[in-house]
This record gives C-alpha cells, structure tokens and sequence, in this order.
C-alpha cells in the first residue's frame, strides 16, 4: 500500500447466537496487524537515525569550509605558501617584491583564520534556528498526537473503530522519535502516554507539554547556547537522541573543539613568527617602535637576563659611540616603569626615549636617530607562565598584531564544572600592580579533589579576605559556559601574573589569550604601511672591538685599571647562552694579556668565542677584536664601568657598529620557523598535545575533521539502511499485498461459487422432493 503509516486491518469474527441457538457469525473488533515489538524498535533507530543525519550534514559543511590539506584555499596550504614567502625573503632580503609578498601571503593566513572563526560560529547561528524549527515542530506533533488522542477515546466510546486514527497517531508518534527520543504507553481508554525515552519526563498525559528553547542573538567563540526546556524544566541532558540531540552536539562540542584547535594554532602561529621578529631589526631601523601589550607603569615584571637597546642611523650605524646600552634585569623596581626608567637613563637614552602612550610602551629615535633591540639574554615571564624575550613580551616588534593583555585571564575549556581536577595539593599566587592584588596578591590553596567550581569559589574567598566584597569578588572570579563545557574566568581592574607552585594553572590552561584571538590577527599595520620593517639582520652583538689602538700590545694599556695601590682587579664578565665567564685585568694588562685570558677559557672557546689583537691602519695602532665564530650573542659586564679607567672606557671596548646593510640573519630565522618541529601544542578540542611543525598541526586539523565526516556519513548511511530495513519487516507484516488480497479475492470468489453451487443442488433436491409428493 503506498498510504504512509497504513496497516492492515483484520476483522474479527465471532459467533451470533439468538435465543441459545447458533445463528450464523458476525463481524466483531477491528484491529490492526501491527507488530508493535518492532515498531518500539524502529522508533528508537529514528532517533538514532536524526542524530546522524544532523551529524553527517554539518560536518560535509565543515569538510567544505576546511578543505583537504592538498587544496590551494586549506589553512595548512595557506601557511605553506607563507613559508614559501618568507624563505624567498630570507633569500633576497634586499628586494622589495619578496618583502611585498609576505605580507600579502600572511594577510591571507589571518584573513583565513578569521573565516574559519567565524564560519564556526555562523554554522552554530544555523543550528540554533534548525533546533527552533525542530522544537517547533516536535510541539506541533505532540497537539497533533494529543488530538488524535481525543478522537481515538470518543470513537471507542460510540463503539466505533479507531484502527485509522491509531495508524495516523503512530505516523505522528515515529516523526517525533526522529526529533527526539520517546517512549510510550497506552492507557485502557485507547489513549497514549509519552514520555522522554528514559521515561523521566511526560511530555503528552491527556495535554501535551510545552518545549521551548530561546535561540542565542549572535555567536561568540567561547561561549554557549539556549538548552531545551520542557515546562520551564532544563531538559538538554534528558534528550539523548534525535535530531535535536544531534544539533545540540554539533553546536555546543564539535564546534568549540573545532574552534579551539583553529585558536591553538593562531596562537602558536603568531608566537613563533613574533618570537623571531622581534629578534631582528629592519634595514633601515625603525624611527620607533610601538608595542602591542596593554600595560601600566605599575605593573610588576617576573625578568631575567640583559637585553641591548642602541640608537642608529639610518645606514645601520651608531648615532654616537654610546648610543646603546645592555640593560639588565630585573630592573629596580621591577616594573614597567623601572624599565622606561633604566632605558631612559642609560648612555643610549641620550639618543632615544621610552615612554607609555595609550597603555603600550613606545621608543622613539631623538634628532633623526633610529631604533634597535637585541632580546639577547632577557627573559619577562607573562601572566600565564611563558616566557618571552623583552621586546617579544611587549609586542615592539610583533609582525603578527594582537592587542594582548591579561587583565582577564582565561581557562582552557573543562568538560565539567563539578568533577575534580587530579592536580597536586598546593597554592597560586594572583598578583597585579593595584588594588587588592597589589604584589604580593593573593595566594590561592587547592587540593587533589578540587573541581573547577571549587578554584573558583576559593579564589572569591582569598579575594574577599584581602578587602575586596563578596558582589565584586563574585564578578571578578566566575564560570562561562563555552558550549557544552566550562571555563574559569578572572576579570581584574590591572593586568594580573599568575605565579603556581604547583600544577593547577597549568592543568586548567589559564592563559591571556581569549578563545576570539583566531579571528582578531592582522598583519602589524607599520609593516602593512612599510614592508622595509619586516626585519633583515640584527642588532651586533656577536663582534666587539676597542675604539682606540695602542701601539705595543705586549705593554701595559696606558690609563688602565685602578692606579691606586695596592693593585685592585677589576671583571669583565663575558655573558651570553653559557656559564658567564670572568676576565681579571689591572692597571699591568696588556691587550694581548687580555686576548690571551679570553682565548685560554674552555667555556668561550667552546662556544667559538675568541680574541683578536689586530692592526688599524687608520688608528696606526693596535685594537682587541673578540668575536663568536657561531654569530650567536654574547655581550660584557665591566666590574669597573663608570670609573673612568675601565676596559669599556679606556681603550673603548664595545661594539663599534649597529646593522650591517648585508646582514640576513633575521630574515633566514624567520623562514625556518616553518621548517621546526619542536613547537610544543597544547592539548585542544580533542587534539592531544603534540610537538610538531606548524603546517602538520594545521594539517592534523583538516585530516580530523575529514575523518569526523567519513565517520558520520559512514553512520548515517548505516543508520538509514536499519531504519529502511525495520520499516520494510514493519510493512511484510502490517501493509496490504495487493496480489495477497488478489489471491484471497479468488479463494472467496470459488468459497462463494461452491457454496452457492451447494445452495442450488439442495434447492434442486427440495424441488424435486416437492414434486414427487
């Protein structure tokens, strides 16, 4: 039969009696010949069935929207042709057209992790109208039911046959089990009870009950969605099957986790790239640079290490003979505005500034001078625990713009709020550079048991016992649903560290970086406006001579050393990525004296740091050259600087140049940054924590998401096949075979002809009986 939902109906009969005495038969009930074992099986597959229809849709979109990692448009791809870029440039450094493509290749990457970002949340607006509609739907089906359940009863009332109505209700009843799971139960009266499938909740009993859902105005990344009320009643977790079910996880699980893997490779993306650019320096320096880091002057620094500032000219030369400076750290105080302090007052601070304007540091060249940094040694600790070279922390050369700040700090996304978190008993300390966080902060306890909630609530407690309200405390420390999970969020006033001594901050993944930062990189506009910025060599380092020559290298250096007896030593410390070393010398040492204390250390021999006592023909005299074969970074720390006799002062020990126009170091550094596969990714939106190279990160991302859709089409095909498979066993049973009944037809025309054959011959007999009387 092809009416949708029919069954065969069978007619009863039984036996008329009149009178005590057999009268024939007559028709009794009318049923239907359903097999209604199989039906409550089909219904659960429906269910099963709509997930997986949802599930294999959204994810041929998502397939689409990422691509393969062979297709031209693939993020993957897109960072292959940026490293393409970027090693044509550290080829030819010099050009402008490779420089031109770079930017046009990175504008490419961002602009693709902005789609990506934001594709993944206009699918998650799709799926909340789908779920409107199927709500819609599934109320619209339940007062349909409910209807039916009324004619049904009055028609068994009047003693009338209900087996159409019944059909129609089971038609209504098999489309709501593909919204959502539900069972049934029927009452004497021919109507039918249902419920949810585990039978917790009533959605129709008489009158049916009410679903709604608001649907979100606009999505976010990091945030979630409206779940399904039933009655005013949190039902999202009751419903476990259906398209429903299977809109709620594409929106609130695989497109937060698709969104966290995208946010975890923006993010390595722009430290590697940053990380190296703010090595170098362009050729032509810059006249200033500006950071992208919001910061205020009270803000404390966790730093370690030197790090070299020099004001040049623009053919890479020193402004003047000490128009640069290595500034150690930490700086006293150890603040942001210790560290303006200590530039401003240093000898390259006659020739540059460093001030705050809007929130961001910025140096500036004075007189025309141009701008150099050499991170060389510096190590500033960010609020989340990385560590990053003095320029890198404060974004002052960042090719890879994001406005980064951490007065609001981040958690990665927990599956539950309430589940304990398996770290080691210990503390944390919040600290900031006002209010109650003013170091030393707070210090926060925790246990192996604690939950994400408990952190939370025990941060609002150490908040409160340091002065700040209850109201306020509850608003700075407090929980986001970010789709189906959960992240912990400390919103301050100023810019906050989080220093653990244990593994909680770690465990959890608080960090600055928000979970929009994939869709809110750009290029650094300076570099936009002028490609020339993007870095070529760097700031010297790595060779230094004496400004003046002498000229007998065995004899004393006149003026050297503290002429006061006794003789008192004086240190030059030869720093760098090594054990430091020291140099004695006095008011007896030669240049050669000193050369040959330099070349007798095995530690700067190993590391191919080596001396030199060469001829200047333009001095007539002779000069201590000492250099590192390797070109890696070192640099001096003069016990007696500031005496007016020390090596730094006397024969001039420095650097004698800035940027040498040839040099491409810093280009060439920025092209293997693709080639590493070292780069530590943290564990995101199922992704397991790997080390590996940028375009394989990328990569893995498109190849599980190609699997994911594999793997729904492969069930929802499955699916489908069993549902069609059970309603074709449904209808063997319970549809009409037209050459079945063609065939009864014939067997009741013979039954017929027969009987009536027999009527005929007994009347033909009584007639003849009749006669013969």
């Amino acid at each position: 039969m092809n009416t949708p939902g029919y069954s065969k109906k069978i007619a009863g009969q039984e036996t008329l009696v009149l009178d005590g005495v057999g009268a024939g038969s007559q028709i009794g009930d009318i049923y239907r010949n359903v097999n209604e074992g199989l039906v409550r099986e089909m219904r659960g597959e429906l269910g099963k069935a709509g997930r997986e229809e949802v599930r294999f849709e959204f994810f041929q979109r998502i397939q689409t929207l990422f691509g393969t990692p062979q297709s031209n448009g693939a993020i993957s791809q897109r960072i292959s042709d940026l490293a393409d870029a970027f090693e044509q440039l550290g080829n030819t450094p010099e050009q402008n057209s490779p420089k031109v493509e770079v930017i046009e290749s990175a504008i490419q990457v961002m602009d693709a992790f902005e789609n990506l970002s934001e594709q993944i949340q206009h699918m998650r607006g799709d799926i909340d109208k789908n779920i409107s509609d199927e709500v819609d739907r599934a109320n619209t089906l339940l007062n349909e039911i409910a209807e039916l359940n009324t004619d049904v009863v009055r028609q068994k009332n009047l003693g009338q046959p209900t087996t159409e109505l019944e059909d129609q209700r089971d038609l209504k009843i098999n489309q709501l089990s593909k919204i959502m799971n539900v069972t049934t139960y029927n009452r004497g009266d021919g109507s039918m009870v249902l419920f949810t499938a585990n039978g917790n909740r009533t959605l129709l009993d008489r009158t049916p009950a009410t679903i709604s859902f608001s649907p979100t105005a606009g999505f976010e990344p990091g945030t979630g969605g409206s779940g399904i009320m039933l009655n005013g009643e949190d039902v999202t977790d009751v419903i476990q099957n259906g398209t429903i079910k299977g809109l709620l996880e594409m929106r609130d699980t695989e497109l937060p986790r698709l969104n966290d893997q995208i946010n975890e490779l923006a993010g390595e993306l722009r430290d590697a790239i940053n990380e190296e650019h703010n090595k170098g320096t362009a050729f032509p320096p810059p006249a200033n640079l500006s950071g992208t880091r919001m910061v205020a002057a009270n803000d404390p620094l966790t730093a370690t290490g030197t790090f070299r500032i020099a004001a040049l000219d623009a053919d890479g030369n020193l402004t003047a003979t000490d128009s640069w400076a290595d500034i150690s750290l930490p700086t006293a105080p150890a603040t942001v505005q210790g560290m303006i302090d200590a530039i401003n007052g240093s000898t390259a601070g006659t020739y540059l500034t460093a001030s705050l304007v809007d929130g961001r540091m910025v140096i500036e060249g004075l007189d025309g001078s141009r701008i150099s940094i050499n991170e060389m040694t510096s190590s500033i600790t960010t609020s989340d625990g990385r560590s990053q070279g003095m320029s890198h922390y404060f974004g002052l050369n960042d090719f890879v713009a994001t406005v980064k700040r951490s007065d609001t700090m981040t958690s990665s996304a927990q599956d539950s709020a309430t589940a304990a978190l398996g770290v080691t008993a210990s503390s944390m300390v919040i600290s900031a550079g006002s209010g109650v966080l003013t170091t030393p902060g707070i210090t926060v306890n925790y246990t192996a048991n604690d939950s994400l909630t408990d952190v939370r609530d025990a941060i609002r407690t150490a908040l409160q016992g340091a002065g700040m309200t209850a109201a306020d405390a509850a608003e700075t420390a407090y929980l986001v649903e970010d789709g189906d999970r959960y992240r912990l969020v400390i919103s301050y006033t100023s810019n906050m560290t989080i220093t653990d001594s244990g593994n909680m901050s770690k465990t959890i993944g608080m960090t600055e970086d928000m979970p929009v930062l994939a869709g809110n990189m750009d290029v650094a506009s300076s570099i936009k406006n002028d490609p020339a910025r993007i870095v070529r060599g760097q700031l010297n380092a790595d060779t230094y001579e004496t400004s003046t020559a002498v000229v007998d290298t065995a004899t004393a250096i006149p003026g050297l050393g503290p002429l006061v007896p006794p003789p008192v030593n004086y240190t030059l410390t030869v720093a760098g990525d090594f054990t430091s070393v020291n140099i004695n010398y006095d008011s007896n040492s030669s240049l050669e004296d000193i050369a040959n204390a330099i070349n007798n250390s095995a530690t700067l021999t190993d590391n191919n740091i080596n001396a030199q006592v060469v001829f200047d023909s333009a001095l007539g005299g002779y000069k201590l050259r000492v250099t590192d074969a390797d070109g890696d970074p070192f640099f001096f720390q003069d016990s007696g600087a500031g005496a007016g006799d020390s090596l730094t002062e006397i024969p001039g020990l420095g650097i004698q140049h800035g940027v040498h126009e040839g040099d491409n170091s810093a280009a060439l550094a920025l092209s293997q940054t693709f080639e590493r596969t070292d780069i530590d990714f943290e564990s995101a939106g199922g992704l397991s924590a790997e080390r590996t190279s940028l375009t394989d990160f990328a990569a893995g991302i498109i190849a599980t998401a190609a699997t994911k859709a594999s793997v729904a089409s492969n069930s929802y095909e499955f699916q489908s096949n069993l549902v069609t498979d059970l309603g074709n066993r449904i209808q063997n049973e319970a549809g009409v075979n037209l050459d079945e009944e063609m065939s009864d037809l014939i067997i009741f025309q013979r039954a017929y002809s027969a009987s009536a054959r027999v009527i005929s011959t007994v009347d033909e007999l009584f007639d003849t009986l009749l006669n013969a009387v």
